[in-house]
């Protein structure tokens, strides 16, 4: 008897050393590290077509340059990564990193060479485009796109850090009910890849709570419904401040008669707050006819249905359908994200 305890002591601590090994070896092989924006001279990925975009149709930042690629008229090859929310941890894959190093999305590769952060990549599609320019040529029109692109950015290092002056800031909070409700769909086994290896815990931290709670009892702990409010109500006044300067334009865009990059911005926002149930809400709240004309104007361009209606996935429309249930039927949760600070 003491002969087979010890070969099981055996068997466990070679299992133990195996299981370390392969944890090292996967550290190794996912460690990330930030990167400078911008095109990197220097680098040369492996490449299909002259114009590559490493994107997933529910990044936030994605969208905001397929929708500019769009709107150039620029051909270009697709390539959809993965996110937790959409599948599985696919941004910090050893694979991936190759691309991008910081694990983030997008990347643009042209001929070869990666150009990272997406506003940085909105002004290098400039250069390329075949369509109407998207940047005015005057200078005073144009710092004031950059100021509205600033506006609707989410940082990489604080994504939340400035939801009182900031559009952009307030998406990953309102974005928090939604996740809850698409993680159902994901292995626990794909976000416990983010608990071991993800730089920021905190995320894959929430996904595993919002999976094994539920979007009832995520919702009622920790410091989720603080930060959903907070985010809530500063975005209700950033609309407020989109909408009076819709008014005030000279044309249908937030800039007079041009179409910019500042109004993909925008457009970015507004999906955002459509899918999540925000865009309804904000809405019925307060006067936002000019929003309503903006966002209608987009979503009939032929743009948009190329960079947007066509790349819908299913669990985004399953997660919206859940969370647009619980809200009809339970008056705890519409309390929660609706009622009063």
């Amino acid at each position: 008897m003491s002969l087979v305890f010890d070969i099981l002591g055996l068997v466990v601590i070679a299992l133990a050393g195996l299981t370390l090994i392969w944890f090292v070896r996967e550290k190794f092989l996912r460690a990330s590290h930030p990167v400078k924006g911008g095109r990197h001279e220097g680098v040369v990925l492996p490449h299909d077509a002259p114009l590559e975009l490493y994107a997933n149709p529910f990044s936030h930042c994605s969208r905001k340059v397929t929708l500019a690629m769009a709107e150039y008229g620029l051909a270009f090859r697709y390539r959809q990564i993965e996110l937790i929310e959409t599948g599985w941890y696919q941004t910090i894959s050893p694979a991936f990193l190759k691309i991008n190093p910081a694990g983030l999305l997008p990347v643009l590769v042209h001929d070869g060479v990666p150009i990272f952060e997406s506003d940085e990549i909105l002004d290098y599609l400039g250069n390329l485009g075949t369509g109407d320019p998207l940047v005015p040529e005057e200078a005073e029109a144009r710092a004031r796109m950059q100021q509205w692109i600033a506006f609707c950015g989410i940082s990489s290092d604080d994504p939340m850090g400035k939801i009182a002056t900031h559009a952009g800031a307030c998406i990953p909070g309102l974005t928090l009910p939604i996740f809850a409700t698409m993680v159902q769909d994901i292995k626990i086994r794909h976000i416990l890849v983010g608990i071991l290896f993800h730089p920021d815990k905190k995320r894959p931290g929430f996904f595993l709570a919002a999976r094994g709670m539920g979007l009832a009892k995520i919702l009622k702990s920790g410091p989720a419904p603080a930060l959903i409010r907070a985010s809530r109500d500063a975005m209700r006044v950033h609309l407020q401040t989109i909408n009076k300067s819709l008014e005030q334009s000279d044309g249908p865009w937030i800039m007079g008669s041009q179409l910019t990059l500042a109004d993909i911005s925008l457009a970015a926002i507004y999906i955002r707050l459509d899918e999540t149930g925000w865009l309804d809400w904000f809405m019925q709240s307060d006067d936002l006819a000019a929003i309503a004309a903006h966002y209608k104007g987009w979503q009939a361009r032929p743009s948009w249905q190329k960079a947007v209606t066509e790349r819908r996935l299913d669990i985004i429309d399953a997660g919206r359908a859940r969370l647009a249930e619980a809200l009809a039927s339970s008056a705890e949760i519409k309390s929660i994200l609706h009622g009063a600070s």
